[in-house]
């Protein structure tokens, strides 16, 4: 099941194009700096290999946060 705070993440990547970017670009730590997850989730997201919003989003499902 999904955090809050993951949840917020997958939102703020729908809603705001300047942070979707960053998050599969290349920058995602820069990206990450904005919001207040814990370490465990912080891994979890810069573990993911996606270029797409929806692959992102699945991969994080499939981490169990």
């Amino acid at each position: 099941m999904p955090t809050r705070r993951i949840d917020e993440l997958v939102w703020r990547a729908l809603t705001d194009p300047d942070f979707r970017v960053r998050l599969l670009n290349g920058h995602r730590r820069e990206a990450l700096d904005s919001l207040n997850l814990t370490e465990l989730e912080q891994q979890a997201v810069l573990a993911v290999k996606a270029d797409t919003l929806e692959t992102f989003a699945g991969a994080l499902c499939q981490t169990g946060l």
